[in-house]
């Protein structure tokens, strides 16, 4: 693994396990808070607060517009990958946290392209090539 894959999944895996932290911790101490009304309750609770004031309304709304287009992102290059079950990814920002599962699918992307530069060591010069033989063909 070259030093800049290795740099960037260990920012991504440090980022994605400190985000579980962080975002696990806010979650329980919600939930503890609000547990007196029950799962349905909690639920309830956490909507009507995440929707209580204009403030509010704005940080939901552009997590939720971020989380689409990053849903887009995660779709393409999924695809382009080979990566699996990238609906997982993508389900996770909602349950867990966009900062969780954004980073986890980042460290993965991360790790098949790293595989992938093992397998064509110079990825440019095979484009060359491949431009070079298409080149070719045109005339």
């Amino acid at each position: 693994m070259r030093d800049r894959d290795r740099a960037l999944c260990l920012f991504y895996g440090l980022f994605t396990i400190g985000g579980f932290l962080v975002m696990t911790s806010l979650i329980v101490a919600y939930v503890l808070k609000h547990r007196e009304n029950g799962p349905f309750g909690v639920l309830e609770d956490f909507l009507r607060d995440a929707m209580t004031n204009a403030a509010s309304r704005l940080i939901y709304a552009d997590l939720t517009l971020v989380w689409i287009a990053l849903a887009g992102f995660m779709v393409v290059e999924a695809r382009r990958l080979g990566i699996r079950y990238v609906w997982a990814y993508i389900i996770g920002a909602p349950l867990l946290a966009l900062c969780v599962s954004f980073t986890l699918f980042m460290f993965i992307r991360q790790l098949k392209i790293a595989s992938a530069a093992k397998v064509a060591p110079n990825p440019s010069a095979r484009l060359s090539a491949e431009l070079r033989e298409k080149g070719s063909d045109d005339h």
